[in-house]
């Protein structure tokens, strides 16, 4: 195993490429994929499968759609709410929770009456995921406890979360 970390949206990019590429999306025609049967040499079924496919079939296998679709959310964050929303945004996904950390208490305000429809467009549009829930949360308050000894400050009023 590799020590060096796989940047997710690198990694989410390379499969939706080859899927694209190999599984048969640009053609006309989609592939038939026919499971080997036998082990002799010219066995029904023992003809090549295609990349896609064999791809596809793996990721099937070991589960990995959920985690490869909650990937896709993060990547094409920007394709799901919009240049402006992504532009003052940050998601996080932990699990079914979708947390989108926003810049200012005004986005946060914004999105929390809009959380229905962008978790409707991203289950809708990743069915696979999983995603079931979505918090959104303002900017965090500011410490202003400095030094040993603090007194109680008035808070940073409505600026704020």
């Amino acid at each position: 195993m590799p020590d060096a970390p796989v940047n997710p949206s690198e990694a989410i990019r390379f499969f939706e490429h080859l899927s694209d590429i190999f599984a048969g999306r640009k053609r006309r025609k989609p592939m038939v994929v026919v499971e080997p049967q036998g082990s002799l040499p010219f066995d029904k079924g023992r003809d090549p499968l295609s990349i896609g496919a064999v791809l596809s079939r793996t990721i099937d296998e070991r589960g990995w759609a959920p985690f490869l679709s909650r990937e896709s959310v993060l990547a094409q964050w920007v394709d799901i709410v919009g240049n402006d929303i992504a532009a003052h945004t940050i998601p996080e996904i932990d699990g079914d929770l979708v947390t989108v950390r926003c810049d200012s208490s005004a986005w946060a305000t914004n999105l929390r009456m809009m959380r229905h429809e962008i978790l409707a467009n991203i289950i809708s549009r990743f069915p696979d995921s999983g995603l079931e829930k979505i918090s959104v949360i303002g900017p965090g308050v500011p410490n202003q406890i400095k030094g040993p000894r603090r007194v109680k400050w008035r808070g940073p009023r409505d600026t704020y979360g």
